[in-house]
């Protein structure tokens, strides 16, 4: 590795040189077609103590404020997702498959550490460590994936869930295995009691919060809803630094509180957007510049131990959980890839171990500090890979598109230039070669004809379009749903147990197949008002491959706009 520079940087010098790093490392990910999370992170590495030394260990201390403001964003975003009408109909899902990956995780990396002697009191603190799942990571690898379906829906329901287990679980073992070792001194009564106290604050803080922004967007000008949340957000973060609330469960409890009591839960994303886009970009490449590869090497047999049985642990415990649920095919085989991710929570409990308990706690920090190098390098590959082998994402947006080539940028500036002149008439680009499998979402199951009205209901809940698949066991359509020929009958609560899906059907007059041109399905979109169009196969008649959306081909057409 190089030496230091012979002098140290300006911390806005550094912080430059992280977000060019950023920016760098985001064109090399267009390239190489892998997450930008991955990306980020790899770049923060190349610039940081541990290779390049461009940035020093003082100088990442200073943006620790903006990387844990970054996170308290996320979780934000996060608590969004969980509007209790859209959580409730998969509740019951996530929590048996939720139980399933912890037992399965906690049990294997127990087992293996003891296997290998890494001593009882050390194992079963791995086993808690290894519960947590980062949901910055994870998060963001959707959103930039634009994925959708139940791979990513149970996925961000059973973040959450690992966090919380973790955190509860790591302060239970903790003083358990002091206790036993002999080593905790003074009753244990006042420190689960206290446990539970920072908890509940953290849980009202974030309902708080959460009461303070919702109703604050109904009284304030959109222009001030930035300002206001990030005034709520940066005092509610220093409150729980003060007083060493679990912020992250704070905020989480705050996003589910917005969604669940105010009607602009869209708008204030979009203007949270506006800078935690930045923020997050900052945090990876910052994490990335931590991350200490020496303490990947010196973790040695037992961090190579936690991360097979760790991988293990989260990909076949939610297979065989899915398994014995009954869920569909994809969960099974993808869902324990989206949970590999791993850093904020588990280095925050491994140092409270090495802080509380050195004769432990010092060896347990080596290990997490190397296996997160692993697992925030190669989680975000999988999270990727999951998504769109369970058919969530569409090819067209999988596929990444760099902006332009050095030359073709070039060559554009100049012909812009010409146009300017009116040299040059502007003609636009050529997408006639894509057809509707390049935006087609795999991951749409349908809803069986069987369905009770209850589940139909459920099921129109959790969806975003207005038009909804109807299909048989051997999923061959039957016809289509459509929200505005059903809206009267959810009033009429007489039919409850009467009524089934095949009842309110339709006949399946809109269709394409997934050979036909983008321009057909264009065609079919401008002669209706469905949000979606299903896609069937022509070997199979009438059999459903999925879905394709407007709101994808408006965003394709969008992207290749020519300019004004």
């Amino acid at each position: 590795m190089p030496d230091a520079l012979p002098f140290e940087l300006h911390s806005a010098v550094a912080f430059g040189l992280l977000l060019l790093a950023a920016l760098l490392g985001g064109i090399v990910a267009d390239l190489l077609r892998v997450p930008k999370v991955t990306a980020y992170l790899l770049a923060g590495v190349l610039v940081g103590p541990s290779i390049a030394h461009w940035i020093t260990t003082d100088q990442l201390h200073h943006f620790a404020p903006l990387t844990k403001l970054a996170m308290a964003l996320v979780l934000l975003e996060l608590g969004y997702q969980f509007p209790l009408a859209h959580l409730r109909p998969i509740l019951r899902h996530a929590l048996w498959l939720s139980l399933g990956e912890l037992v399965t995780t906690f049990v294997l990396v127990t087992s293996a550490v003891l296997l290998f002697d890494g001593g009882w009191a050390m194992a079963v603190l791995l086993g808690a460590l290894a519960l947590a799942t980062a949901p910055a990571t994870t998060v963001l690898v959707f959103k930039e994936s634009n994925s959708e379906g139940p791979v990513t829906e149970l996925a961000g329901v059973l973040v959450a869930f690992n966090n919380i287990a973790a955190i509860i679980g790591f302060e239970v073992l903790f003083i358990t295995a002091q206790m036993m070792s002999g080593d905790f001194e003074g009753p244990a009564l006042p420190v689960f009691g206290r446990l539970l106290a920072d908890l509940g604050g953290a849980t009202l803080m974030g309902l708080l919060a959460g009461l303070t922004i919702s109703y604050g967007s109904g009284l304030l000008n959109r222009r001030r809803w930035l300002v206001m949340i990030l005034a709520v957000a940066i005092l509610l973060l220093g409150l729980c630094e003060t007083w060493h609330l679990p912020y992250m469960l704070t905020f989480l409890v705050a996003g589910m509180v917005i969604v669940n009591t105010s009607e602009s839960t869209g708008p204030l994303l979009l203007e949270q957007e506006k800078i935690a886009g930045l923020l997050v970009v900052v945090f990876f490449t910052v994490h990335g510049a931590e991350l200490d590869l020496a303490a990947f090497l010196s973790a040695g047999l037992l961090g190579v131990v936690y991360i097979v049985a760790r991988s293990a642990g989260k990909i076949f415990g939610l297979r065989w959980a899915a398994h014995l649920r009954g869920e569909a095919a994809t969960v099974r085989r993808y869902l324990g890839s989206c949970m590999l991710a791993q850093a904020g929570a588990a280095i925050a409990l491994a140092l409270v171990a090495a802080e509380r308990w050195p004769a432990v706690g010092t060896q347990i920090q080596v290990i997490i500090l190397g296996s997160v190098v692993f697992f925030e390098i190669v989680g975000p590959i999988c999270i990727r890979w999951a998504v769109l082998k369970a058919g969530e994402v569409p090819l067209a947006q999988a596929i990444s598109h760099r902006t332009e080539s050095a030359s073709s940028q070039a060559g554009k500036m100049w012909h812009h230039g010409r146009e300017a002149l009116g040299l040059k008439q502007k003609q636009p680009p050529n997408v006639q070669n894509m057809v509707v499998r390049d935006l087609l979402r795999a991951g749409v199951t349908g809803l069986k004809q069987t369905a009770n009205f209850d589940q139909v209901v459920n099921y129109i809940q959790r969806s975003h379009d207005n038009t909804y698949m109807v299909v048989n066991s051997q999923q061959q359509m039957v016809g289509v749903i459509r929200y505005n020929q059903l809206s009267d009958t959810f009033f009429d609560s007489s039919i409850d147990n009467l009524v089934r899906a095949e009842d309110l059907t339709s006949p399946i007059d809109l269709a394409v197949y997934p050979d036909e041109p983008l321009s057909r399905a264009a065609e079919v979109f401008r002669s209706s008002s469905d949000d979606v169009l299903p896609v069937i196969s022509r070997d199979e008649p009438s059999r459903l491959l999925g879905v394709i959306r407007r709101g994808d081909l408006t965003s394709l057409a969008v992207r290749f706009r020519p300019a004004n």
